[in-house]
């Protein structure tokens, strides 16, 4: 993962609804309204909608975002969108985490202007 690529991750999650969101599409457990099966990972708009109490236009925003940077993919079903947060863009932004936190593992710090 590059730089921007980890910065444009950290701009999406740095967002507390965004946050909310990505943390709904990982872990919802609950009824949904969509074309999904039982125990099949996403959530449809609708489903977004209700879980965050926000509008259908902010819910739509906030996921492009969250698309956009990788966090989030989607699957079309007819007339269904179906949301679902990507693990491993997840673990990889997780370990570039840690990464900044244990800096010696990867060699001395370069200066950037």
């Amino acid at each position: 993962m590059g730089g921007n690529d980890l910065l444009e991750g950290l701009r999406a999650v740095g967002e507390p609804t965004r946050l909310r969101m990505l943390q709904v599409l990982v872990g919802w457990s609950g009824p949904r309204i969509g074309p999904l099966h039982p125990g099949e990972p996403g959530l449809c708009l609708s489903d977004v909608e209700l879980v965050v109490g926000l509008p259908h236009p902010l819910v739509c925003h906030h996921l492009r975002i969250l698309k956009r940077a990788g966090l989030v993919e989607t699957d079309r079903r007819g007339r269904w969108t179906v949301y679902r947060a990507r693990q491993e863009r997840l673990a990889e932004l997780a370990i570039e985490l840690r990464r900044l936190s244990s800096p010696s593992e990867e060699g001395p710090l370069t200066r950037v202007a």
